[in-house]
């Protein structure tokens, strides 16, 4: 099991494109000129949340993915994340489709994640650092821990503030930011079926079935341990 696994748990928004993404994460600087004791403190007890779940052997699949869910929904922003991973798409889709689009992504995100993290026991997730983006937006630096001894892992939490708090954007690891490498992985499926968005559709469906038959696909961020 990757530990870089572990922050893919979901991961981007609607309103941003490509241009904008790349502008904002080109333009980090190696040190925060000022800090966000508070975005901090949200992403220690969201990533210690997480922790909980996977490592409660007292749950089985269906009980750690109805917890793993209801904690994305609580601190992720899904709407804005699905509608980013379609980039240039985001209008191909029907109605209907859109709506089963939302469903089969949230489902996907579960699915393919709480697989992913299902043999991790007790990491711990220690906060480096933080950076205020403006006024609606924050980085926070952190790194996991390995109680088995493997090397730190570095992530990087987007955040944005919404609602008088915080909702994730995207995730770094290893300098891949996961929410735009899975975006280019739909629009290449919808772009290697001529347009057809239902591929895409049929192509989360079976990344669904894969992950509860335990097979999961390959990314970048994984492959770079």
């Amino acid at each position: 099991m990757s530990p870089l696994n572990f922050v893919r748990s979901a991961v981007a928004p609607v309103a941003f494109c490509v241009a904008l993404l790349t502008s904002i994460v080109g333009s980090l600087p190696a040190q925060a000129a000022n800090t966000d004791p508070a975005a901090e403190a949200w992403v220690s007890e969201v990533s210690q949340q997480a922790i909980k779940i996977i490592s409660d052997k007292s749950l089985d699949r269906a009980g750690r993915e109805a917890q793993f869910a209801a904690l994305l929904d609580t601190n992720a922003d899904m709407q804005r994340i699905a509608a980013f991973c379609l980039g240039q798409f985001l209008r191909t889709p029907t109605p209907d489709q859109k709506s089963e689009y939302i469903k089969l992504f949230n489902n996907f995100v579960v699915k393919v994640y709480v697989t992913r993290l299902s043999d991790y026991h007790d990491e711990k997730l220690v906060i480096t650092g933080s950076q205020l983006k403006g006024d609606t937006q924050a980085l926070v630096q952190s790194q996991i821990n390995f109680t088995n001894g493997r090397e730190p892992v570095k992530v990087t939490w987007w955040l944005l503030k919404k609602d008088g708090g915080y909702k994730l954007f995207d995730v770094n690891v290893v300098g891949v930011w996961l929410a735009q490498e899975q975006r280019s992985a739909f629009t290449s499926v919808i772009n290697n079926h001529n347009g057809d968005f239902a591929a895409l559709l049929d192509h989360l469906k079976q990344q669904i079935a894969d992950a509860e038959n335990g097979k999961l696909p390959t990314t970048a961020a994984t492959t770079a341990q």
